[in-house]
């Protein structure tokens, strides 16, 4: 029984509905193109460098949380995956099919999540029920078993949003044309450099043979003379056989076509050929981030917060969201002037300062400074007045008005009675 049956058993009734409509989504085989699989390995790295936080925005602030629940999308959602293959997964589906599915299971009385679990599907279809309810019926690829799940159960990521009301729509079609033109130009090459390591040449011989011995002396013809071993290129004959040359003018090969079909499928997945190289700018990288890699985190985030938080939770400030080090492909001018900026107003820590400059981190380096000389932020206030409770508001004079209890404050400080 494996995990999908296990999950299921628990229900007390089995999931039986009338389906009244639906949406049918035939995977393709874009997975074994060359040209796609180049651009969702490049797409899925960079998806999995996001890091998954949660999170909770209020009134007082913004507090990381550290429960269970982080710790699963931080370190490992699935037992057989870590957060960087599982995001992996996910960013790849979508370049190969515009939908990436990954499966939530709890725990017995469904108040914790226990895994994640990204499924890769050979097909898959969203039905809804009468009552308006959604499930998601696939065929597993690693089992080639159907099963039905509820919608609700699912972390659907999708692009190309377009056409159908549930499902992303397939780049199988909108690519067949481009896919088949660069597979039919990658034959063509293929003919042209067998055709060219063909026949070079022909031996005639002068005194009749039979089939057998000719082609006996052919190959031993071969291995004495055109091998790698011939050094000096030469040959000996005698008067019983002649070698003829056959020129053979090289063809070439049609890179122009091929840049053109590659060039345009990278276009369908706004990418370039310098992304997938990794030989671009930090103006090019940044700008393909924005365009490929923030909106797939976005959706990221909106549909974890909604799928795994209830309505209650969302209300009180709990969301999920997936960060990246936008610096990480900047120049070195480049992180240490945004690096300053932000050490000296005390946004980043020593320790953050240090590894967006690639240094180790260092002890006690978990600390914000400002740039008053430098002190803690906790203790700016205290430095100013020279007291240890520089957090307290001023002593009002009795008189009943902040405005002048505090000018009087300033007043004394200046004139150094402070601590008297």
């Amino acid at each position: 029984m494996n995990i999908f049956q296990r999950f299921f058993s628990r229900f007390k009734r089995t999931i039986k509905v009338i389906f009244n409509r639906s949406e049918y989504m035939p995977c393709g085989t874009l997975r074994d193109n060359e040209t796609v699989s180049s651009i969702a390995h490049t797409v899925g790295t960079n998806i999995a460098k996001l890091s998954p936080q949660v999170i909770r925005k209020d009134a007082y602030g913004i507090t990381i949380k550290n429960d269970r629940l982080s710790r699963l999308l931080a370190i490992r959602p699935c037992p057989e995956m870590s957060t960087f293959d599982f995001l992996y997964r996910i960013g790849s589906d979508i370049v190969f099919t515009s939908n990436s599915f990954s499966i939530i299971f709890y725990n017995e009385d469904f108040t914790e999540v226990e895994r994640i679990q990204p499924v890769t599907v050979r097909d898959h279809r969203m039905f809804e029920d009468e009552n308006g309810n959604l499930f998601l019926r696939f065929i597993w690829d690693y089992d080639g078993k159907e099963y039905t799940v509820p919608y609700q159960f699912v972390i659907h990521i999708r692009s190309r949003f377009n056409k159908k009301r549930f499902l992303g729509t397939s780049p199988d079609a909108e690519l067949k044309s481009s896919t088949d033109l660069l597979e039919i130009t990658y034959d063509g090459i293929k003919k042209v450099i067998t055709s060219s390591a063909s026949l070079r040449g022909y031996l005639k011989y002068n005194n009749f043979i039979d089939d057998d011995e000719l082609q006996k002396k052919v190959k031993e013809f071969q291995e004495a003379y055109m091998s790698a071993e011939n050094e000096g290129g030469l040959a000996g004959l005698d008067n019983t056989m002649e070698f003829k040359e056959i020129t053979q003018q090289p063809r070439q090969i049609p890179t122009t076509q091929v840049s053109f079909f590659r060039d345009n499928i990278c276009r369908y997945y706004n990418t370039n050929e310098k992304i997938l190289s990794g030989n671009f700018t930090e103006a090019e990288w940044n700008s393909w981030y924005e365009a490929v890699i923030e909106p797939i985190a976005i959706q990221l985030s909106l549909e974890f917060s909604f799928k795994l938080f209830s309505e209650r939770q969302r209300g009180h400030g709990n969301k999920i969201v997936f960060t990246s080090n936008r610096l990480q492909y900047a120049t070195l001018q480049t992180r240490a002037t945004i690096g300053k900026d932000l050490f000296d107003r005390g946004a980043i820590t020593i320790n953050q300062y240090l590894e967006l400059m690639y240094y180790p981190p260092i002890e006690g380096g978990d600390v914000r400074m400002i740039s008053l000389n430098y002190v803690k932020v906790d203790d700016q206030t205290a430095y100013q007045t020279g007291q240890s409770g520089g957090n307290d508001p001023p002593p009002d004079d009795g008189e009943g008005d902040p405005g002048k209890s505090t000018s009087k404050y300033i007043k004394m400080l200046l004139k150094g009675g402070a601590n008297e």
